[in-house]
């Protein structure tokens, strides 16, 4: 199968990338920047080239030249503090951007697969009464991040209504693993730790809100998800656990495979200023369509984390 990547060199879009090869498919990877790992992939089976997905004439481009079958449309400002400090720019990548992407495919009229990465922010309010959160629950995004995943659900659908092109849409939960932005709240509990057992700094973590729940799976069980979704899905899918987990089980969890002994200490900085107590979804949809459930171990995948960051450091624990 021939695949475009958009965001490619992201967090999500690197681990996609290998899957999709492993998968024995035929890969075009774009994002601003070629991501180091990248150059030492197979030539023939994997190309990347640099895209910004706001200018539609190169969306266009690459798009008509590569004859994709599917595209996985990932490229977002995905970080909710910096959504919320500049929605214009966040209106123009995860809005615009998507709308370029998906104004080509409905153009070239090729039946291309758009398979759209949303996110289960955009269930944003909720009651207690809809956990565990289905695709149907009510969509009431709470932050600029979530507000601009949503109109992109609705973009991609005002192209597909028109019946050239395929749309299928993912909303993953919390998904962590190895090379994870330091500004996501796993991978910063996992460098701190390996700082302190590099001794580069104090046995001190710095923390936000420890009391939080959220569903957590693997990142490489979610874009094995997106893959299915593209082959067989049909509408919208929550990709998760089903369970929530605090986020002080994670950091007890993290500690514990680290071996340290830290002080905790709350920093105001590190808090959102809405949170919800508690979030976790149902995956029964994508259990029963797409035979897809998440697999790997939490620990097992906490793990992987820390001793990632004991490398970056060059130590080993």
């Amino acid at each position: 199968m021939r695949a475009l990547v958009t965001g490619a060199e992201g967090f999500a879009g690197r681990h996609l990338v290998r899957h999709l090869l492993e998968c024995g498919d035929e890969v075009a990877g774009v994002g601003l920047h070629v991501a180091p790992e990248f150059l030492d992939l197979g030539r023939g089976v994997f190309t990347f080239h640099e895209l910004d997905i706001c200018d539609n004439a190169a969306c266009a481009r690459v798009i008509s030249e590569f004859k994709p079958e599917v595209i996985y449309h990932l490229a977002a400002v995905a970080f909710v503090p910096e959504a919320e400090s500049d929605f214009d720019r966040v209106l123009r990548i995860n809005v615009g951007g998507t709308n370029n992407i998906a104004r080509v495919c409905h153009l070239l009229q090729s039946g291309v697969t758009l398979l759209y990465v949303s996110s289960a922010e955009v269930y944003g309010c909720f009651s207690p009464e809809h956990l565990p959160l289905t695709e149907e629950a009510p969509l009431r995004p709470v932050n600029n991040y979530s507000l601009s995943k949503l109109m992109g659900e609705l973009v991609v659908d005002r192209y597909a209504r028109g019946g050239y092109m395929r749309a299928v849409v993912v909303r993953p939960f919390n998904h962590i693993g190895p090379g994870q932005d330091v500004r996501f709240v796993v991978s910063s509990f996992a460098e701190q730790l390996a700082r302190v057992a590099k001794g580069k700094a104090q046995p001190l973590l710095r923390v936000g809100n420890l009391e939080a729940q959220r569903d957590f799976s693997d990142v490489r069980d979610i874009v094995r998800g997106y893959r299915l979704a593209a082959l067989k899905g049909d509408g919208v899918y929550n990709l998760c656990s089903g369970r929530p987990v605090s986020i002080r089980a994670v950091l007890d969890m993290l500690i514990e495979i680290a071996g340290l002994k830290v002080a905790v200490e709350r920093e105001p900085g590190r808090m959102r200023p809405v949170d919800i107590p508690v979030m976790y979804g149902s995956c029964e949809k994508a259990q029963r369509e797409l035979g897809w459930k998440a697999a790997r171990d939490l620990r097992d995948t906490l793990a992987e984390i820390y001793r990632e960051k004991c490398r970056e450091l060059g130590t080993l624990r």
